[in-house]
């Protein structure tokens, strides 16, 4: 039985790792003559690009390997993601693998990472936390959002990639940090028992959000603010600090909103 649950485990991993870049391969040959209107590709685009990984994530998070396993695939990850930047290949295969190699780095740091979280209500100053961070990297020049928006480059291997049905071209969607963050709070509901199914359900429905504002304003949008807030009000957990964790989680959370509300104050008066 036992053995038959660890195969279990090692198919599903196999599965989620697979899940976008097949999805994305079978996109590109089937649909990339088709005629299909702008407003549809550009949602099937999105959808392939930002909620197929989350997916795919949510199952290689339900399995578990040994700590050398998952640090080793973290570091093949990484140094894959590192090895694309420096090259020019076909951007169909370059889309496979860094599509492949961000799942798998999320999985393997972000539910390493997850797993080891000791209460379920530490995901509220985590979320709020993380969701300040991407506020105040999106908005800040200087930010690593920003940066990588601006960059080709870094942006060709640190974000989650599709076809658009109906053109030869690819759109991306999801962060690595999006990733790793999704990834760790299915760890921590893997690890706590927090429903499962309702916690993939709200990642995706704050990616969705988070893609419908973009949309509609045109503009980047931090996605993990969405997200965070959709994990929040759906799991309650989430939300029952314990007696002794109330004051660090406090001043983390008072000390992270101060830095984005300076930022957004920062954008909203002072003019280029």
């Amino acid at each position: 039985m036992a053995r038959d649950e660890s195969r279990a485990a090692w198919l599903r991993l196999a599965l989620g790792l697979a899940l976008t870049p097949c999805a994305a391969w079978t996109a590109n040959a089937l649909l990339g003559g088709a005629s299909v209107s702008s407003g549809l590709g550009s949602a099937l685009s999105f959808g392939g690009a930002a909620l197929l990984p989350i997916v795919g994530l949510s199952l290689t998070a339900t399995c578990q390997a040994p700590l050398a396993v998952m640090l080793s695939v973290a570091g093949a990850s990484a140094a894959t993601l590192l090895a694309l930047a420096g090259v020019h290949a076909n951007p169909s295969t370059m889309l496979l693998l860094v599509d492949t190699a961000l799942v798998a780095l999320a999985w393997a740091l972000g539910t390493l990472l997850g797993r080891r979280v000791q209460h379920a209500s530490h995901l509220l100053p985590a979320c709020v936390v993380a969701a300040c961070a991407d506020l105040v990297s999106v908005l800040s020049p200087e930010g690593p959002s920003h940066a990588i928006a601006r960059s080709e480059q870094a942006l060709s291997v640190l974000a989650t990639w599709f076809p658009v049905p109906g053109t030869r071209a690819v759109s991306p969607a999801l962060g690595v940090g999006d990733l790793l963050f999704m990834a760790l709070v299915f760890g921590v509901a893997r690890a706590h028992a927090l429903p499962y199914l309702r916690t993939v359900f709200l990642c995706l429905l704050g990616t969705a959000s988070a893609g419908l504002v973009a949309a509609v304003l045109g503009a980047a949008i931090p996605a993990l603010l969405p997200i965070a807030v959709c994990v929040l009000v759906g799991l309650p957990a989430a939300r029952q600090l314990r007696r002794s964790d109330r004051r660090a989680a406090h001043w983390s959370m008072i000390i992270a909103g101060s830095l984005a509300l300076a930022t957004i104050l920062r954008n909203f008066w002072v003019r280029p």
